[in-house]
């Protein structure tokens, strides 16, 4: 399941256009080091407040969070509120 995951997202990784947007390499590098600190520091969240631990204790929130917000900065979201109508309505089925 696993090898799964990994494959698909290496997949998709080799569509992005790392050389023409030096945005992208920074959003996939800062993104998975943010998903390592879980990792390699596992008591950095002891100054974090108690009700959100169970939802930092995993990289992979913290990966998408910053991968999300990261992308939306440095490149934009550039749809229109008709492909955000046409998103949610796919969404709905």
């Amino acid at each position: 399941m696993f090898g799964m995951v990994a494959a698909t997202g290496i997949r998709i990784l080799s569509t992005v256009d790392f050389a023409g947007n030096r945005n992208n390499l920074f959003v996939v590098a800062v993104s998975l080091g943010f998903g390592m600190i879980p990792l390699v520091a596992p008591d950095f969240k002891q100054w974090m407040p108690h009700a959100i631990h169970p939802l930092i204790e995993s990289g992979i929130l913290l990966a998408t969070i910053a991968a999300v917000a990261l992308n939306a900065f440095f490149n934009g979201t550039g749809g229109s509120l008709e492909d955000a109508k046409h998103a949610a309505s796919l969404a709905d089925h």
